[in-house]
């Protein structure tokens, strides 16, 4: 009997471990509340959120609490009670807000519990404005076009010269031309 519970503590600490690693590589670790949907919706979730470079892990709340012990998430405990899932984002915290978000509009029953995006802690609603933020390659784009328009600028302008004094001399060569 001692020997299976030294297994079963065993196989806990692995689980408890497995979560803090991964809440510590994520960008983002949202909670949401999975009670009422099936199987099949379950199976369609974990593949858009794989979709969206994002896991979803089903793990009992004391075994959650006590891996984000020392982490961010700590501070949210009163979101560990009832049924919950944690969803951690790899890449792109808002893409899997995104994912979330659409899910729980085409199926009422998950709901949105809150989470944690780099230390920060927020409620549900706090997951949906997360969702509707660009996604991160949107907003590099627009950065892009942000750093690149005043260079572009400079370029025209000092082009403009060049061409004015283009339009100059080929006046000039016409004019000495009709002369001739």
């Amino acid at each position: 009997m001692l020997e299976t519970r030294r297994k079963t503590l065993a196989r806990k600490q692995a689980i408890v471990d497995g979560i803090r690693e991964k809440l510590l590589s994520s960008q983002a670790a949202l909670l949401v509340d999975f009670c009422g949907l099936t199987a099949e919706e379950m199976v369609v979730l974990r593949r858009r959120l794989k979709g969206a470079q994002s896991e979803l892990k089903v793990v009992k709340n004391t075994l959650a609490s006590r891996a984000s012990e020392g982490t961010s998430l700590s501070q949210a405990s009163d979101l560990f009670k009832g049924p919950t899932a944690l969803v951690f984002g790899y890449q792109d915290p808002v893409e899997t807000a995104k994912v979330l978000v659409k899910f729980a509009l085409e199926a009422d029953a998950l709901k949105l519990k809150g989470g944690m995006v780099e230390g920060k802690i927020f409620g549900p609603e706090g997951v949906e404005e997360l969702s509707r933020l660009p996604t991160r390659d949107i907003l590099l784009s627009i950065l892009l076009v942000t750093l690149n328009s005043p260079v572009s600028g400079l370029v025209n302008v000092l082009a403009a010269n060049l061409r004015g004094l283009l339009n100059v001399l080929n006046s000039i060569a016409e004019k000495k031309e009709k002369e001739a």
